[in-house]
């Protein structure tokens, strides 16, 4: 594994206010340094599996969690226990938080410290309310209003005890593992900041998300705090050969605490079933268990939900499986 000096990197910006430039897809001649110069810090494993769900809505143009216009919030969250979820992955925007329309988040919040078995993970999913982003940035939100909306986000809710961890943002669509070693470092630090030593983290992948290889900030002084986390769907990687590209993408990745931030399939299909089967295989054998299923409600276009079209009743296929990778 390969790592990049943190000083060309920290030249970008200081911790008390910084003009904070990404590096361009162009400027890819940052120098890299050897395995030995950082040391991989240990991390301690937790008592329990990840068995995560993502429940999304708010980075939408709906501005609200999915299903609740069928039951409120706190029936959702005992379902969600029941099932056996312990975290729930909460996708936002930046135009949500620029927005400034709390309601539905803080009544999310506001429940769910009914519910402390249940962690919660803060997403940020993309930008614009109404479409994908390919990185951090573009040209309507700078990348200094990206990390500002962390900062009032977390600053809103960090008095939560269930908000455990910030996944610092969902899916950087390009292969360019130089600015994105680069963001997640610039994330991180100004999070870190202004809140020290109160998350854990999560850091995605390149190609939307689907790739660790070359993806490392274990120079950070908190680095024990970080975890890294791969999307994977049957169409993530190409049909032949998935165990080799499962192996090259993260589970052979020399990094030191890695979940599966998303996954998921139409249990309909019979294909998708197939491959999730064999996904599910592939993590038991590897012993990666943690993982955040996409997702809970059924409107999802490329996979659909835990919940079927009501919003009330649940595939039991789907939680068949999820049990099988859980061990129950």
């Amino acid at each position: 594994m390969k790592f990049f000096n943190p000083l060309l990197l920290f030249s970008l910006f200081s911790l008390c206010g910084y003009n904070s430039q990404p590096i361009k897809d162009d400027e890819t001649s940052l120098s890299l340094l050897d395995d030995d110069e950082f040391t991989i810090k240990p991390r301690t494993p937790s008592k329990d599996i990840i068995r995560g769900i993502n429940w999304f809505g708010l980075e939408t143009e709906y501005y609200g969690l999915m299903c609740t216009w069928q039951n409120p919030i706190d029936w959702h969250l005992e379902k969600i226990d029941h099932l056996g979820f312990n975290y729930i992955r909460l996708p936002f925007s930046v135009e949500y938080v620029q927005r400034g329309d709390w309601s539905q988040m803080d009544s999310f919040f506001h429940h769910v410290q009914n519910h402390e078995s249940i962690k919660v993970v803060l997403d940020c999913h993309r930008l614009h309310s109404t479409h994908q982003s390919s990185k951090p940035y573009d040209n309507f939100y700078s990348f200094d209003v990206f990390l500002d909306s962390w900062r009032i986000i977390l600053d809103r809710y960090q008095n939560v005890n269930n908000l455990e961890s910030v996944d610092i943002f969902n899916e950087y669509q390009s292969e360019n593992y130089v600015e994105w070693n680069s963001i997640a470092r610039q994330t991180l630090t100004y999070i870190e900041y202004h809140f020290p030593e109160r998350f854990h983290y999560m850091v995605g992948g390149t190609n939307w998300g689907g790739n660790l290889h070359y993806v490392s900030v274990e120079d950070l002084e908190f680095s024990n705090r970080v975890s890294y986390s791969i999307h994977k769907y049957w169409f993530s990687d190409p049909e032949q050969d998935y165990e080799e590209k499962w192996n090259y993408s993260f589970a052979d990745v020399n990094l030191p605490l890695i979940n599966v931030g998303e996954w998921g399939y139409k249990s309909t299909s019979i294909k998708e079933t197939e491959w999730a089967e064999s996904f599910v295989e592939f993590l038991i054998k590897k012993n990666l268990r943690d993982t955040y299923f996409w997702t809970y409600s059924y409107n999802s276009g490329d996979t659909g939900g835990i919940l079927l079209e009501d919003c009330t009743r649940v595939d039991e296929k789907k939680m068949e499986l999820l049990h099988h990778l859980w061990n129950d």
